[in-house]
């Protein structure tokens, strides 16, 4: 060996050995040692622009990385081009080295064996990215122009090829795409294998009845009832979700809503044959409304949401069985099987390690059988992640809920699940239990900045001010360049009423993430209280350029017009909060609102009556319908609907004020 070919080995050697512990300023001073070696060595190129990535040096390495016709640089140059704000670049980079990374068949998801694949790759070091890795950029770039179409195939190629980049998943739920989880986690059969772990999550689950092939090779169906049996990886069907019609839809103001197509994809092939190659883009360097004629609701909508929604919710509502929503099978056979299979799988491991010197003598076949325990239940694991995320992004929190408590106790202890249940709870206005798992949260992971935003927002509907100041001063103590860390800096602002220093915070929140949605629609709700409705609409206009299915904005502004005695633009707003979140009780009632305005009083009872039906515990619905009874003259109804809203709010005086008035008008004055 030469000594320079020796020179190149052992740097390259190094730069691993310096990426893999973290040692990135020596990784950079030996990558520039091995680009002087062999400055046209395009992998040479490739690991010096990762290293520069890695120190955040993203405008050197998207130079150091431009116009190689090599995977790995164009990656990393991608990779920059979305932190640049260069996203056609990137894109076009890409599809220009596509035919070297999208080699058909490729990828752990793709027929192989997963688990096999994965502990290979512990040993085997593929330094230069795949082909799952490129389109999950590639849908990160698409996104980030606002590609819908191309973003969700793009995923969905990724998460054919590698089931395990949950993130691809993450994003097809939240762009309300209908991606069907059995057709990605799939549980493998065996013809040797006599006894089925995971039949609760095979294609005919009681969790997605729509999935009721058992070829694990057809994962949508392809309209003609054929199955897809060649190596390529499966279709997954994505279908627009523009509408829930779950009774059990319950969410309040504060979650930040998901973005739907307008299109229906069918994946049958990760090439994108249809794409075209862009051209190689350009290198860049008032007054409120009249007074209700009665006792004005107590707080009825304020300036984020109703103080009224904070009914209770009973542990009846979380722990209904889970048929009632997803089928007719009894779900606790679901856990059975991942407990059951954690153990096989433990055992197999077992015996892997004490067989590891004759496993050359093993054939393939043998090793996958060996290996199949573990892959199911961390297929069947990834499922019910899959489905409480997607049910997530439906707004159906219930059934969320109901699907976490089915993962095994270690599962449930990790930040990413408390914190979801958090939110979860949040959303259907069960503060006190959502408090308890921010607090579990934070006693896992003081320095978590994710989720927090919410539960800053918690703490100030439950109006606790040290506990609010507290969390802002810690989480400005873990990182004050975070946006979450100045929302709750700015929510606690707020709670102390001083919203000039609250639309401050707000405002550094959104220069810091330009991309924070939920940032914006907290300072217009600000603006509102300080009665800047001009200012207040631009705030929730933005919000919704970031987010077009924002609700909680579309909420805004429909409040901003009715302030204003604009009904017929607050209705429209309104209504289009609804096509959105169509089980959200404020927003019907909101409606209910209007229409009272309008003087549609029959119609506006309809709302405040199906408000009521969905979410019986709601004492913003019950307090609206049975005030608009009484107006109606309607006595004794009205009278059984104050008798009920006297216990969900007994301390709300204007209900005890009516209730008087009514025993008063039937005779009852005792």
């Amino acid at each position: 060996m030469s000594v320079s070919d020796y020179a190149i080995t052992q740097l390259r050697s190094s730069v691993f050995y310096l990426l893999d512990n973290d040692l990135l300023q020596s990784a950079e001073f030996t990558c520039e040692r091995l680009v002087a070696q062999n400055p046209s060595n395009l992998n040479s190129i490739y690991l010096y622009g990762l290293v520069l990535y890695k120190r955040q040096k993203f405008k050197t390495a998207y130079n150091v990385t431009a116009n190689h016709l090599n995977v790995g640089c164009s990656y990393i140059f991608a990779k920059c081009s979305l932190e640049l704000s260069l996203a056609n670049e990137g894109i076009y980079a890409l599809q220009s080295t596509m035919h070297l990374w999208n080699t058909n068949g490729s990828g752990i998801g793709s027929g192989g064996n997963t688990t096999t694949a994965i502990q290979n790759s512990e040993f085997e070091r593929n330094s230069i990215p795949d082909a799952a890795a490129c389109y999950c950029l590639l849908g990160k770039l698409y996104s980030s122009v606002n590609d819908v179409k191309n973003s969700a195939m793009n995923y969905s190629n990724a998460l054919k090829l590698n089931p395990y980049i949950f993130e691809a998943f993450e994003e097809l739920c939240k762009m309300g795409v209908k991606v069907r989880p059995n057709a990605v986690y799939k549980v493998k059969n065996s013809d040797d294998y006599s006894v089925n772990l995971f039949k609760t999550v095979s294609g005919n689950s009681s969790f997605d009845k729509s999935n009721n092939n058992n070829n694990n090779n057809n994962t949508a169906d392809n309209g003609n009832g054929n199955n897809n049996n060649n190596n390529t990886p499966p279709p997954i069907l994505l279908t627009p979700n523009l509408k829930s019609s779950s009774a059990s839809n319950m969410k309040s103001f504060f979650s930040r809503p998901l973005s739907t197509p307008d299109h229906t994809v069918i994946l049958s092939t990760p090439r994108l044959k249809q794409f075209q190659l862009p051209d190689a883009p350009t290198r860049k360097a008032t007054r409120n409304t009249n007074k209700d004629n009665f006792i004005k609701p107590f707080d009825t909508i304020n300036r984020r949401s109703s103080r009224l929604t904070a009914s209770k919710v009973t542990s009846r509502l979380i722990s209904q069985p889970l048929n009632n929503i997803t089928g007719n099978n009894n779900m606790s056979q679901h856990q059975q099987a991942l407990q059951s299979s954690s153990q096989t799988n433990q055992n197999t491991l077992k015996r892997g390690r004490n067989s590891g010197l004759n496993i050359n003598n093993l054939s393939l076949q043998n090793i996958a059988k060996e290996n199949l325990p573990g892959e199911n239940y961390l297929m069947s694991l990834y499922l019910l992640f899959a489905k409480a995320f997607k049910a997530i992004c439906k707004y159906d929190c219930f059934k969320a809920i109901r699907l976490f408590d089915l993962l095994p106790e270690n599962e449930k202890n990790t930040p990413w699940v408390l914190g979801k249940l958090g939110r979860l709870h949040f959303e259907i206005v069960n503060y006190e239990k959502a408090e308890s798992y921010f607090i579990r949260l934070r006693k896992l992971d003081r320095t978590r900045l994710e989720d927090m935003e919410y539960y800053s927002t918690l703490l100030w509907h439950l109006h606790k001010e040290s506990e609010l100041s507290y969390l802002s001063h810690e989480l400005h103590e873990v990182d004050k360049n975070a946006p979450e860390t100045w929302v709750a800096i700015g929510n606690s602002f707020s709670l102390l009423r001083e919203p000039d220093e609250a639309i401050k915070c707000f405002e550094k929140a959104v220069q810091l993430n330009p991309n924070f949605a939920y940032a914006y629609t907290l300072q217009g709700h600000e603006y509102v209280s300080n009665d800047s409705f001009e200012n207040a609409l631009e705030s929730f206009r933005s919000a919704l350029l970031v987010d077009e299915r924002h609700y909680n904005a579309l909420y805004g502004i429909g409040m901003v017009y009715l302030k204003l005695g604009d009904f017929e633009k607050a209705e429209y707003h309104f209504r289009r909060a609804i096509d959105i979140n169509p089980v959200n009780v404020i927003l019907i009632c909101c409606v209910g609102m209007v229409l009272e305005k309008l003087n549609k009083k029959d119609l506006a009872l309809k709302q405040y009556t199906l408000a009521y039906k969905l979410q019986p515990l709601s004492a913003l619905a019950l307090f609206k319908r049975a005030q608009l009874l009484f107006s109606l003259r309607q006595y004794d109804e009205a009278l059984l609907e104050f008798e009920k809203l006297q216990d969900l709010a007994p301390d709300e005086a204007s209900v005890h004020f009516l209730l008087g008035q009514l025993y008063k008008l039937s005779g009852k004055k005792n």
